[in-house]
Parts: C-alpha cells; sequence; structure tokens
C-alpha cells in the first residue's frame, strides 16, 4: 500500500497542477507527526501522514471541486462542492494551529486538514469509529454560534453533535481521486432564448 498510496497522491495532486517538493525534509516531517499525536492522544491515518511527510501547505490555484457522499447545504446544483486546499505540517497555517483554533468547535475525534470556501472545513477521523473517513464541516450550522445567539441546543457536548457534518470520503485516498479541476462551462447558465435568435440572426444573413 504504501508505495501504491504515495504515488496516487503525487499523481492526482500533479494533476490538479501541485509539483512535488523538491526537497521534502521526511524525517523532520515525522518527528513533527510523532509529536503531534503525542500532544493530542490522536492517531493520523497512514494515507494523510503520508501525504504530509511529502507535501506541506497545498492550495491550488484552479477551481477544486469535489463530490460529497452526503449531501450538505452548500452543493451546487450539479451535486458538487468547491475545496480550496490543504493546511500544512510546518507551514504557517499548520495543523496544530488549527486543531488549537477549532477545539471544542469540531468533534474531537476530527481534525481540520484544509479548508473550503465561507469558513468551512476539510477534515479527517482520527479515532473510532469515524478513523480515516474525510468530513465536511459546515460552520454556518456550528454548536458555538448557536449557542452564543441563545438557540436552544439538545447537545452542549461538541463530541456528539454531528449537525453540521457530512461525510465526503470513506478514506483520504478517496476523497483525492475525488477532487478534479472544475470545468469553466460546468456552471455556466445559457439563455436558451439568446441562442435561439443568435441562430435566427445567422440564417437571416443568409
Amino acid at each position: 500500500m504504501g508505495k501504491n498510496c504515495s504515488s496516487i497522491i503525487i499523481n492526482v495532486l500533479t494533476k490538479l497542477g501541485v509539483n512535488q517538493p523538491a526537497i521534502s525534509f521526511k524525517n523532520l516531517r515525522r518527528e513533527h507527526l510523532k509529536a503531534l499525536e503525542k500532544k493530542y492522544n490522536i492517531v493520523i491515518p497512514k494515507e494523510y501522514k503520508e501525504f504530509l511527510e511529502s507535501y506541506d501547505e497545498t492550495f491550488f490555484e484552479k477551481e477544486i471541486i469535489y463530490k460529497p457522499i452526503e449531501p450538505s447545504p452548500v452543493m451546487t446544483k450539479e451535486g458538487k462542492q468547491y475545496f480550496d486546499g490543504f493546511y500544512g505540517l510546518m507551514s504557517e497555517n499548520n495543523i496544530n494551529q488549527q486543531i488549537e483554533s477549532y477545539e471544542n468547535r469540531i468533534p474531537g475525534n476530527l481534525v481540520p486538514i484544509g479548508e473550503c470556501p465561507a469558513g468551512n472545513l476539510i477534515c479527517i477521523g482520527v479515532n473510532e469509529p469515524v478513523f480515516g473517513k474525510i468530513y465536511f464541516w459546515n460552520h454556518e450550522n456550528e454548536l458555538e454560534a448557536k449557542l452564543m445567539i441563545g438557540e436552544k441546543a439538545d447537545i452542549e457536548n461538541i463530541d456528539s453533535y454531528w449537525d453540521n457534518v457530512y461525510l465526503i470520503s470513506e478514506s483520504f485516498v478517496d476523497f483525492l481521486n475525488n477532487l478534479e479541476i472544475e470545468d469553466e462551462f460546468e456552471n455556466e447558465d445559457v439563455d436558451v432564448e439568446e441562442v435561439d435568435l443568435w441562430l435566427d440572426d445567422d440564417l437571416m444573413d443568409d
């Protein structure tokens, strides 16, 4: 699985316009990963570890979309969602920083690994029963926001609150394989009347 997983990661990211760094600092990254797991008492899935050992903060220049398993409020009419990019391990927007920022805002068995437009997150399961799975976290319906505005919530324990969490993929590699560059014409609305008029004008000119 190791070599195959690494090849998949490299191939997918290359297709999405991301080149593998010339120097990866794998040994140093492995030490950072061990420290991260120990600090938060979590286990980072192997597939995601392989990504972090070779790539740091990775944000895309083109519009990237994916099709989630579970629909969410931000899905397009084509059933897709947008993805901005991954946090790094040693970069400014690193995973450690994100874990601290979203403590008590997302379930404790999830870790933020990337972001989507409008302040939403991509998370990975680091403990059972969600270990290795990829989720979309929608900040519009988070528990903390509800409580701040005085809205009553049946659940006040963040680990039991999944009303704003949606399953994307069963694994990190599945998520990567699901990413694609958006076709620039995919969401472009075409006015049928304008097309008919343009065709009629052309016929009249003939």
